[in-house]
C-alpha cells in the first residue's frame, strides 16, 4: 500500500517532466509558468501532509489512505481536463493535497500493521524503489520523444 502512495508522487514527477513540452506548447505560457506548475506540488503537498495527521486520528489510518487516493485522483481529472493554465493549477493544488496525504500516512499506516522483524525494510523499500521508478518514467519519456523526433544518434 505505501509502494503505491508514493507512486502518486513518482508518476506526476515522471509524467510531468515529459509532458512539460506540450503544456507549454498547448496552453502557450512562458517558462516561468511552467517551472512554477511543476515545483509547486510540493509545496501543496505540504497542506496535505499537515492534515494528515488529525484526519487520520479521526477516521483511522487505512481511511485516510483511501481519502488520500480519492484526493489525488479528483486532481488528476482536474488536470487531464484543464482547459488553461489557472484550472491545471487547481488540480495541481488538488493533487498535492493527495500526495501530501498519502506521503504522510502511508509510512505510519505500514509501521503500524507490519511485524517487528520487518517493519525497517517494508517502510524503508518504498524511498529506495523511488529512485528506480523516476529513472523508468524519465526513460521512457526519453524514448517516447525520441521516437516522435528525426534524430538519431
Amino acid at each position: 500500500m505505501l509502494i503505491f502512495d508514493i507512486c502518486h508522487h513518482v508518476i506526476d514527477i515522471g509524467v510531468m517532466s515529459g509532458a512539460a513540452i506540450y503544456i507549454k506548447r498547448d496552453l502557450k505560457v512562458s517558462d516561468g509558468k511552467i517551472e512554477v506548475l511543476l515545483g509547486i506540488i510540493n509545496i501543496y503537498s505540504l497542506i496535505g501532509s499537515c492534515l494528515a495527521g488529525r484526519t487520520s486520528d479521526w477516521i483511522g489510518r487505512r481511511y485516510t489512505i483511501v481519502f488520500a487516493g480519492a484526493i489525488f485522483f479528483v486532481g488528476a481529472l482536474l488536470m487531464g481536463f484543464s482547459p488553461n493554465y489557472n484550472f491545471l493549477m487547481f488540480g495541481r493544488f488538488v493533487a498535492g493535497v493527495g500526495i501530501g496525504y498519502a506521503l504522510m500516512i502511508a509510512p505510519v499506516y505500514t509501521a503500524e500493521v507490519s511485524p517487528a522483524s520487518s517493519r525497517g525494510f517494508l517502510t524503508s523499500f518504498p524511498e529506495v524503489n523511488l529512485f528506480y521508478k523516476l529513472y523508468v518514467f524519465f526513460q521512457s519519456t526519453f524514448i517516447m520523444d525520441y521516437k516522435k523526433s528525426d534524430f538519431h544518434i
